[in-house]
């Protein structure tokens, strides 16, 4: 007996060489540098290797930004003092950000950052890998003394927007957390803890610009109304030498 999948699918087949013919008329018309490039496209997009590629070139713009800049403790001390206090009402009025959805829904779109919000985020961004994994090979000189660990709450659907962090830990967690206001309540929802090990000194300055730079990124692009991250001493670890 017929149900609609059959039908459908009967109509499929009748259709199809009578595609495929249209098809292989079209392309016979074009040059083989461009069938060559399109199947290339194609491929990729298939595995997704554009997606990685985009995010190779973002992590190397990354480097040589902070390559060429320099990162010491006084530009740690310097950025902590101009971003801490930050809020989403300052970066709205200043014009970093244009019409965002609310806290604590979709993620902010590029296009819902202005230029001046694209750099910022990178400035952010870009403090954060130098905080957690910068050293003399990208000209970051900062004084580290102690290990820690970092931990970072997000929904799993909001974990893409930090791709470059390296060497991470994930754990699926279920949230537990209910808006006041019942806008973006997190109760049974699938999110992921991504643990960092990082060396900070006996200030715990590269600690606090850590946790500022995770705001700006918050503020500029994850959009959780509160997005909870911890650090704790180690003791002990593998990665420390004996």
């Amino acid at each position: 007996m017929d149900n609609i999948k059959s039908i459908i699918k009967k109509a499929q087949d009748d259709l199809f060489p009578e595609l495929e013919l249209k098809i292989r008329k079209e392309l016979e018309k074009k040059d083989k540098s461009w069938l060559i490039d399109q199947i290339i496209y194609l491929t990729c997009e298939r595995h997704s290797l554009q997606e990685q590629k985009h995010s190779l070139d973002a992590m190397k713009k990354c480097l040589n930004r902070i390559t060429k800049t320099g990162y010491d403790d006084q530009m740690v001390v310097k950025f902590i003092d101009k971003y801490r206090k930050i809020s989403r009402e300052d970066l709205e009025e200043s014009g970093f950000l244009i019409n965002p959805p609310h806290m604590g829904l979709d993620i902010i779109e590029s296009h819902q950052r202005s230029k001046k919000g694209e750099v910022l985020l990178e400035e952010a961004r870009d403090m954060l890998y130098a905080a957690l994994y910068g050293d003399e090979t990208i000209n970051v000189d900062f004084t580290r003394e102690r290990e820690e660990v970092l931990t970072i709450i997000l929904p799993l659907g909001k974990s893409d927007a930090l791709p470059f962090l390296k060497a991470v830990t994930e754990v699926n967690v279920t949230g537990t957390w209910k808006d006041p206001e019942g806008v973006s309540n997190d109760d049974h929802t699938n999110n992921v803890g991504l643990q960092i090990e990082f060396s900070d000194n006996t200030s715990e300055i590269i600690g606090v610009a850590i946790f500022v730079a995770l705001r700006l990124i918050n503020l500029l692009h994850i959009n959780e109304q509160i997005l909870y991250a911890r650090m704790e001493k180690v003791e002990r670890s593998s990665l420390q030498p004996l």
